[in-house]
């Protein structure tokens, strides 16, 4: 009886998997930016869902865990890394490394320059600024979808993308004129 119950959770969790892998790197992509390892945030994602799946039935109560299983996976790692670079280098040393596959020499610079940048203006926000500001404006999600991810209502949601878009120009002006200057 056990090794049913073992092979049926194998089965389920393969089945999670293939129906949210795509959804869930793209998530860790965009929540942890450039230098997330986005494979691997995604195994440990599904490990988690392995070891702690939710009774739940449907698949909005099943993407909705999955977020924030996600996001807490991805703010673990990115508090990690914070730590790495402060030992070891800058966000940018670590960047300097990467490289662009399809693209002019020139191309591939400028668009590592665009992503470091909002990166780097997205690391000077809180985290829940952050993932707002992701999923809307990044991920495409409405305000109603973000309202049923953070369990809050949907006047809250535009409450808080109204701040986050606010700080982010804030902060950007900031790192420009600090870069400037």
């Amino acid at each position: 009886m056990t090794t049913r119950r073992a092979e049926a959770d194998a089965a389920d969790i393969g089945e999670l998997y293939r129906q949210h892998a795509e959804t869930v790197a793209r998530w860790v992509a965009r929540l942890g930016g450039p230098l997330m390892d986005v494979d691997d945030a995604v195994h440990e994602v599904f490990m988690i869902a392995q070891r702690r799946r939710p009774r739940t039935h449907g698949p909005a109560q099943i993407t909705t865990w999955l977020y924030r299983v996600t996001a807490k996976v991805v703010s673990h790692r990115r508090r990690k890394d914070r730590i790495r670079r402060w030992l070891c280098g800058s966000a940018d040393d670590v960047a300097a490394g990467m490289m662009a596959v399809e693209r002019s020499p020139a191309e591939a610079l400028e668009a590592k320059e665009r992503s470091l940048l909002v990166y780097r203006v997205l690391d000077r926000l809180t985290e829940k600024q952050r993932a707002v500001l992701i999923l809307f404006e990044m991920e495409g999600l409405s305000g109603e979808e973000i309202s049923t991810l953070y369990r809050v209502k949907v006047a809250t949601v535009w409450v808080w993308l109204h701040r986050a878009r606010a700080s982010f120009l804030a902060q950007l002006e900031r790192l420009e004129a600090k870069e400037a200057g």
